[in-house]
């Protein structure tokens, strides 16, 4: 299916750029922790700080945007803006003028056009697309070209930096920004970037609230929607955290006795997981989708429950790979459930909605962690985290039963064309 999308010049010309800028937002996390580390040493944390708390703040506010302008100039102005914002490190760092604060005030400029670009992106794809099948195939593209370029990009990283400073690592992310903005821009104007009236435009204050409040509305009445909100928050969020980003090397140091090869087999085997599902659900014609999204969310559970109980590295990778197939199910599904039953003036808002829930979830699983790891123990910290899991799919699955329940007909009630 990825094959047949990528015969077709717009989504060629979108995934090459959007493969660019997420290899190149690798290269510059690692760049930007490493040399924070060198100049502030345990306080660089300030920096990953100052961007996630950004794109938490002004996510709700870029969901209202990129619903409001014309979504093609806004990713292009954003991706611009980014390119120029990561280009000032390099030039500090040529003139020996690099500092905390200028890695911190550029990580929080990222963080904010981010939250921009990303819900964008996401409201321009059912256009883009046309069905919900093809939609369904392209989340999945969109998915798999994230996972794999968070595999490519530290490997890249450690290639690059034998060959050139570190900080050459900027001067390259800022050019797959300005990749992707020219990707963008080939794309033409004959798609629908425009989102569809709302009747609620009111300048300021006002009509941003407004806007929050109609979006609020809208999600509320798709019942299977907020309950896949909530599952993601606690299951992807707060026990994925705990248990896979603070779990696995813990598991792989003090249970299983091994090193970072280990530890690294691990993590890849997750990948792997990760991928080999994707490309399945991006495949398939998901009829039932509310049970695909929650028996998901109960799978990653039961992956971490077999980690939990592992004494030997095989039974981990087993558990690690099971826990990764959960992933793509829940995304993908949620993600083309908002792409498809919300109008397309709420799509922007619904999904910064999820990033923020995506980003406070993982925020408190690492905060627990450290808390719950030390009073339980890794086995039974991880297998706690995967038991909360498994509850929150099967109390979807409990709630909404394994019939397909009846979306509300938002979208066309706001006069957009209904998907197949």
């Amino acid at each position: 299916m990825f094959v047949a999308i990528l015969r077709q010049r717009h989504w060629a010309l979108l995934w090459a750029g959007q493969v660019c800028s997420a290899v190149g937002d690798h290269l510059y996390t690692i760049a930007l922790m490493w040399l924070a580390v060198r100049i502030a040493g345990s306080a660089a944390g300030l920096v990953a700080a100052a961007e996630t708390g950004a794109l938490l703040l002004f996510g709700l506010l870029g969901g209202v945007y990129a619903d409001r302008w014309d979504r093609r100039r806004t990713m292009i102005v954003a991706d611009l803006l980014r390119a120029a914002a990561v280009a000032t490190l390099s030039l500090a760092a040529w003139a020996g003028e690099l500092t905390l604060w200028h890695l911190g005030a550029v990580a929080g400029v990222l963080g904010a056009l981010t939250a921009l670009f990303d819900p964008a992106l996401q409201a321009s794809l059912p256009a883009l697309a046309g069905d919900a099948r093809t939609l369904q195939s392209v989340n999945g593209l969109m998915d798999v070209t994230r996972r794999v370029a968070r595999t490519i990009g530290p490997s890249l990283a450690g290639a690059l930096t034998a060959l050139m400073p570190i900080t050459h690592l900027f001067t390259i992310d800022a050019v797959t920004f300005v990749v992707s903005a020219l990707a963008i821009a080939a794309l033409g104007r004959r798609w629908r970037w425009r989102p569809g009236p709302d009747g609620t435009r009111v300048p300021g204050l006002r009509g941003v609230l407004a806007e929050l409040r109609s979006a609020g509305r809208a999600l509320r009445a798709h019942r299977p929607l907020v309950w896949g909100l909530a599952s993601h928050a606690v299951g992807g969020g707060i026990a994925w955290s705990a248990a896979f980003t603070v779990g696995v090397p813990l598991l792989t140091e003090r249970v299983l006795h091994g090193g970072a090869g280990d530890y690294g087999l691990i993590v890849g085997a997750y990948g792997a997981g990760n991928v080999l599902s994707n490309l399945v659900v991006a495949s398939l014609r998901i009829r039932r989708r509310v049970v695909v999204m929650f028996t998901g969310r109960a799978l990653m559970g039961l992956g971490f429950l077999v980690m939990a109980g592992a004494t030997t590295l095989p039974l981990a990778l087993a558990g690690a790979a099971l826990a990764a197939i959960g992933g793509p199910m829940g995304d993908i599904v949620q993600l083309t459930m908002i792409q498809t039953d919300l109008p397309s003036h709420q799509i922007g808002k619904v999904y910064s909605l999820r990033m923020i829930v995506t980003g406070v979830g993982s925020a408190l699983g690492l905060v627990v962690a450290g808390p719950l790891f030390t009073a339980l123990g890794v086995p039974a910290a991880i297998a706690l985290c995967g038991a909360l899991s498994v509850v929150v799919g099967l109390a979807g699955l409990a709630r909404f039963g394994l019939r397909e329940p009846a979306a509300p007909a938002l979208a066309l009630a706001a006069g957009d064309a209904e998907l197949d």
